[in-house]
């Protein structure tokens, strides 16, 4: 069952507001955790009364996964700013993405718990699992325009099943199969053999290169 839409903060102020609050959530979470992240403590923590957030949210998970979409805008824009169009980018994103995950694995662990207990039909479902897509699907397509993959690989399916990699990687590590130590080794492997399946030429040479080398 959908949650009714709440209300969005339009002026300066308070989307600053909004903003502190979004980053008061990030730093609470990397201090106590997800499960002793609560609404009071956040409200606190931001110095706004508890109605506030529920005015803008209607969970700790929306709110949660809020703060973390909010850092992980800030991925695209990197990933954008440091890498050429096409498969390059992709792996950009892979990048900064696994980084962010293991520099502050408490984000990473929230998210696959509220994955955990989501609806398909939830708005968080939206939120989690299909946020990158459109990104991946235009650097598929670009790809496949530049001779980087395949003619007639389906850069829909591709990225859908970027995604659905990503989250196995996290979902595993949660689960204790792979180590801290290991988690950005598995993530790009797990990215980039999956790329490397439809990757020709200088491009799955390149893909073949950085593998041997994780």
């Amino acid at each position: 069952m959908q949650t009714p839409a709440k209300r969005k903060y339009e002026s300066a102020r308070q989307l600053a507001r909004q903003a502190g609050i979004l980053a008061s959530t990030r730093e609470m979470l990397a201090e106590v955790g997800y499960n002793a992240t609560t609404i009071r403590g956040l409200a606190d923590r931001a110095g706004v009364a508890p109605g506030t957030l529920y005015n803008l949210y209607n969970s700790k998970d929306e709110l949660v996964l809020a703060a973390v979409e909010d850092l992980l805008l800030d991925i695209g824009l990197r990933a954008n700013a440091q890498a050429p169009v096409g498969m390059h980018r992709i792996i950009a994103l892979a990048d900064r993405t696994a980084t962010v995950v293991v520099e502050n694995p408490q984000y990473a662990e929230a998210m696959a718990r509220a994955l955990f207990r989501v609806e398909a039909d939830d708005p968080l479902t939206g939120l989690l699992y299909a946020r990158s897509l459109p990104f991946l699907v235009q650097q598929m397509k670009t790809g496949i325009k530049q001779g980087e993959f395949a003619e007639g690989t389906q850069p829909q399916t591709i990225a859908e099943h970027l995604v659905a990699q990503s989250w196995g990687i996290t979902l595993a590590w949660v689960m204790g199969m792979i180590s801290t130590d290991d988690l950005y080794k598995e993530y790009m492997r797990s990215q980039m053999m999956l790329l490397s399946g439809v990757a020709v030429g200088e491009a799955k040479n390149l893909l073949g290169e950085r593998l041997a080398k994780l």
